[in-house]
């Protein structure tokens, strides 16, 4: 088949989306097919970077609910090239309104997924009358639509008022051992991690739970309970929020923050840490998860959808209520290697279950029968 992944943010960006989208490409070609991406041009991009698949960019618009000439050009463009057979479009709105619209008009079928940013309730998609009718109008009428996770399918199917949604999930490989960049490397130096480390790497964003997590290392400071330093690696709007919160707590020699990390340095901490702390508040399905696991590191998680599909409660990790700072200090302060060793047991069992190669297959499936149809 020939495939075009269509999605409104790509690499060099880096997130979850835009790394479920690279490696999807990769899958697909893999596994015999043909794949063009065609993403909105990066903010700040001076050099495309290059990939062994082709992809096109396209013009960022000061508007997305008037100006979306640029990406309607370039996918009747590519169509032209390509012959597309199925289009997997990755967000509602505007990506997978403007694919469902061209698939109608070109009989191509066309697949959505959602990665819960834009279905989620306050999003700044639902809270736009008119990309909300576009986005509910696109998943109404594409042929397909996928969430990451259970809690986006039941969004999904609330703003449709239909069961509508499929649920697949995200998927994992197992992390390579690699050497540290000198960047990384040089901060590590620095540092006494001679008792170990826990490890926290995500989009520094409110919904990522992360002022719990402080506030929870704060609540096991006050009562003299000694835990290994915590590393939180990642970049966004909560980092001057989680430095001032780690300054007027006193836990700069508790927490140290890294800033954004590449995917080896990423995988070079997977492979040494004790634990993954992962406080969500909202989530899909986080690749984090799923690549501490993989890499048979449990994982410290909150009882949220997106979550409490993969991590089963002192089997592979542990659980805690969202939002709860009390709850976790006291799961982070009974954490030891007697239990480490236990959960780490099961945690590598997700590459068996929840592969790329697999999760590309069930898309791939659905591909195929709607082309056949």
């Amino acid at each position: 088949m020939n495939i075009c992944l269509f999605t409104s943010s790509f690499l060099p960006n880096v997130g979850g989306m835009e790394l479920v989208v690279d490696t999807l490409a990769k899958e697909y070609r893999a596994q015999g097919h043909q794949v063009v991406v065609l993403a909105k041009t990066p903010r700040k991009m001076k050099t495309p970077p290059t990939f062994d698949y082709p992809v096109y960019y396209y013009k960022r618009s000061h508007s997305e609910v008037f100006f979306l000439g640029s990406p309607k050009r370039m996918l009747k463009k590519l169509h032209k090239e390509y012959h597309f057979d199925v289009i997997h479009a990755h967000q509602m709105y505007p990506t997978g309104w403007l694919a469902v619209r061209f698939g109608a008009k070109n009989n191509v079928p066309v697949v959505l997924t959602s990665h819960v940013g834009d279905v989620r309730e306050g999003s700044k998609y639902r809270t736009n009358r008119t990309k909300c009718r576009r986005m509910i109008d696109a998943m109404q009428r594409a042929d397909a639509v996928t969430g990451v996770g259970t809690g986006v399918c039941a969004d999904i199917d609330q703003l449709v008022g239909a069961k509508k949604a499929l649920y697949v999930g995200n998927g994992c490989v197992a992390p390579q051992p690699v050497t540290p960049s000198a960047a990384l490397q040089k901060k590590l130096a620095q540092l006494d991690l001679s008792g170990g480390f826990d490890l926290s790497v995500c989009r520094l964003h409110p919904n990522k739970g992360l002022e719990d997590l402080v506030t929870a290392y704060h609540l096991l400071q006050q009562r003299q309970i000694a835990t290994p330093r915590l590393l939180m690696a990642g970049k966004g709007q909560s980092e001057e929020t989680l430095k001032t919160m780690i300054a007027d707590f006193h836990l700069e020699n508790q927490i140290f923050m890294l800033g954004e990390i590449s995917g080896s340095d990423r995988d070079h901490l997977l492979s040494r840490c004790r634990f993954f702390m992962q406080p969500s508040h909202v989530e899909g399905m986080p690749l984090t998860v799923l690549e501490s696991m993989a890499a048979g590191v449990p994982v410290i998680g909150t009882d949220i959808p997106g979550i409490r599909e993969i991590l089963q409660d002192g089997v592979n990790g542990k659980i805690v209520p969202s939002g709860d700072p009390e709850k976790l200090a006291e799961v982070i302060a009974s954490l030891n290697d007697g239990l480490r060793q236990q959960l780490a047991v099961h945690a590598a069992d997700v590459l068996q279950t929840m592969s790329w190669k697999k999760i590309a297959k069930i898309y791939l499936d659905l591909f195929e029968k709607l082309v056949r149809k």
